[in-house]
């Protein structure tokens, strides 16, 4: 009895220690996809021009109230930089032929998928920033900044965001063009039935998009008050949690069924 018992522990810590190398690697991962993707066309097509030019063009000859300014322009930075590198990735991978190299090591393809996570995750923390730096310099006097709430937001809005890039992705194409256009026809329609500079009351369908609760969130960072009650920040935290591990849960399934098809193509 008390060998079964050692064992177990033993099986127990194994698996421990098996995690917690897989999750490291997939920093390794993500590491990578930073030096190698950080640059190239696709991800700075869709993650830094799209925002400015989608901006200007929700924005321009409107009196916009500058906390839905800021609010609107972090969520559709938020959004489309976090979900700008996953989409290549696989790709890209397949088409230079190291992807079956990369398969080959030591690790799950969980935690390539992790890897891309962190990697996408982080650019879009990084480019989300600027708006809210922005805010804090030039609006600081109409906003009552609440940094915390803010901050919060964005990982959990980044981290849900991150995830969905990988479904994008799961479409077993070597050419990154055709990634691209795949995500410009699942991105926007999401962006434009969002609440972006303008009250989520407004647009009712909005509650259907993972944006409209990072808004939410924003708006009540910058001192607004939240639109589903006083336990607003509660829920829209709980249903980008609930997006972010659906889409990462979606996203194994659909990699793993369609692994063996990239290496057939």
């Amino acid at each position: 009895m008390g060998k079964l018992i050692d064992d177990s522990l033993e099986l127990e810590d194994s698996k421990i220690r098996t995690l917690i190398i897989q999750l490291k690697r997939s920093f390794v991962i993500a590491k990578k996809d930073l030096k190698i993707y950080y640059n190239k066309p696709p991800v700075i097509i869709q993650g830094i021009l799209f925002p400015i030019i989608l901006f200007i063009a929700l924005t321009i000859g409107r009196n916009v109230v500058p906390i839905y300014v800021i609010s609107g322009l972090m969520a559709m930075i938020t959004f489309l930089t976090s979900t700008s590198i996953g989409p290549i990735v696989f790709p890209w991978e397949t088409m230079r032929r190291t992807f079956e190299r990369l398969i080959t090591c030591p690790i799950s393809i969980k935690t390539i998928l992790l890897g891309s996570v962190w990697s996408t995750f982080i650019y879009g923390i990084i480019f989300s920033s600027l708006p809210l730096i922005f805010g804090m310099i030039f609006l600081s006097t109409e906003l009552s900044i609440n940094l915390i709430i803010v901050i919060v937001g964005m990982v959990v809005a980044g981290l849900a965001f991150a995830c969905f890039s990988l479904i994008l992705s799961v479409p077993s194409t070597d050419t990154p063009g055709n990634t691209m256009v795949f995500t410009i026809l699942i991105k926007f329609p999401l962006i434009f039935i969002s609440p972006l500079f303008m009250p989520i009351t407004l647009s009712p369908i909005s509650y259907i998009s993972p944006m409209t609760y990072f808004v939410d969130i924003v708006n009540v960072g910058l001192g607004d008050i939240s639109v589903f009650g006083s336990l607003g920040l509660l829920l829209d935290i709980g249903v980008l949690v609930g997006f972010g591990l659906g889409f990462l849960l979606l996203a194994f399934i659909l990699h793993a069924k369609t692994l063996e098809k990239r290496f057939r193509d």
